[in-house]
């Protein structure tokens, strides 16, 4: 089950990926920081929203992608 934080991630993503791939970046952000989904802390998110970056800069461009990392960045 993943961490609150990502949870709150899949919730700002879901409404542009749809659930099933917000969940998927959110996995694969924290793969590519080599953070765990399940314990994923606010100490822990900026490592996570640079991955989290990576993962959508390409679908939705630069401008899209900074509104989402600083919806997450003030969770």
């Amino acid at each position: 089950m993943p961490s609150e934080l990502a949870t709150q991630a899949i919730g700002i993503l879901s409404p542009v990926f749809g659930e099933f791939m917000a969940k998927a970046k959110v996995t694969a952000a924290c793969s590519l920081a080599g953070l765990d989904v399940e314990s994923l802390t606010k100490l822990q998110k900026a490592q996570f929203a640079e991955k989290l970056r990576l993962t959508c800069v390409r679908a939705l461009g630069e401008r899209a992608t900074n509104e989402i990392i600083t919806k997450v960045m003030n969770l």
